[in-house]
């Protein structure tokens, strides 16, 4: 009875422990890649925690980042293109 009762509390003891993992934000996923990809890795496309959302929010995020800052270097290089077809002729 007692072996039932203290192997019942360990495996709930467990259980809890294991739902009690840390959240992270989106601003920490951001900051830190490794840790976002592991997350993105472990949750993979229907993971449905609030580390698996913030993860997905976080890549999200920094893909459109990337995305603007490109075409923002675009748009200059072009600029510049232009300013100096310009002065040739």
């Amino acid at each position: 009875m007692n072996k039932v009762l203290i192997t019942t509390l360990l495996l709930c003891t467990g259980l809890i422990t294991a739902g009690c993992e840390k959240t992270y934000s989106v601003a920490e996923f951001k900051k830190d890649k490794k840790l976002m990809e592991e997350w993105v890795v472990k949750c993979g496309v229907s993971g449905n925690s609030k580390n698996c959302e913030n993860a997905r929010l976080a890549a999200a995020e920094l893909r459109k980042e990337y995305y603007h800052n490109l075409a923002n270097e675009l748009l200059e290089d072009n600029q510049e293109q232009k300013k100096s077809e310009k002065t040739e002729k």
